[in-house]
């Protein structure tokens, strides 16, 4: 009985865990006559669509779709790396910018509702021309979702890595530091219980340094902590409050 217990929690802890997007994307594309959009496939957070760049216009469509259960507000960062100069790139998110216009407003979307998002590569008749897009789409409470789109032969952005991440005392009872080095900003630490609820959050500061956390409100018992970069999940650890 007690085995079964354990597993259950355990089952609760993952599902949790891999269950924080409020997104969906479907990859969507144009028939030949161009008169219906067609769906491809779904896409995976983190994934990469990879595009030939042999013609002068190639576009990336797709449906955006909230499975959040309940109206959500969407914000888009765009990013673009690793570029041939002299090309174009824009997108449509909620409206369609001028080429190097990323500054979208956030879209509104109802419960299961579908917002169309496409990026336009033009190569401008340069050959070998390149790129690769990062879309990183963002909801409160939620895990982002980042879509890679590489455009020719576009070397990735280095993937997030983490050299340092020590917690200590462990077990701690009042005060809890951790020492981190990473290869990327905008990164926090997120504290679950072993149900795997999120029970507290703090922003890194820089790309090493130390955190420090006040446990000495949580109740005694079994946490895990996990760094994420650009809302991605990157490493998780396991620390003991008792107190």
């Amino acid at each position: 009985m007690k085995k079964c217990i354990l597993l259950l929690i355990a089952s609760l802890f993952c599902a949790s865990f891999s269950y924080a997007q409020a997104l969906k994307i479907n990859q969507m594309q144009w028939d030949e006559d161009y008169t219906a959009r067609e769906f491809v496939k779904e896409i995976q957070s983190g994934e990469v669509i990879e595009f030939a760049t042999d013609k002068d216009f190639v576009q990336f469509d797709s449906d955006i779709i909230n499975i959040s259960n309940s109206a959500q507000t969407v914000n888009l960062k765009l990013e673009v790396f690793n570029n041939t100069e002299g090309i174009d790139i824009s997108a449509c998110w909620g409206s369609c910018l001028n080429p190097w216009n990323f500054n979208f407003e956030p879209v509104e979307m109802v419960e299961e509702g579908v917002e169309v998002f496409n990026v336009d590569y033009e190569s401008k008749g340069i050959a070998g021309s390149k790129a690769w897009v990062v879309c990183t789409f963002s909801v409160e409470g939620y895990d982002d979702f980042v879509l890679n789109i590489k455009f020719g032969d576009a070397v990735s952005v280095t993937e997030p890595v983490i050299t340092k991440n020590n917690a200590y005392p462990n077990p701690a009872s009042s005060v809890v530091n951790i020492d981190y080095a990473l290869n990327r900003d905008n990164a926090q630490i997120v504290l679950y219980n072993i149900l795997g609820a999120s029970v507290y959050e703090q922003p890194l500061k820089g790309q090493e340094g130390k955190a420090t956390i006040n446990v000495s409100d949580f109740a005694s018992g079994i946490y895990f902590y996990t760094i994420k970069i650009n809302g991605k999940a990157i490493e998780s650890k396991k620390l003991i409050i008792n107190r």
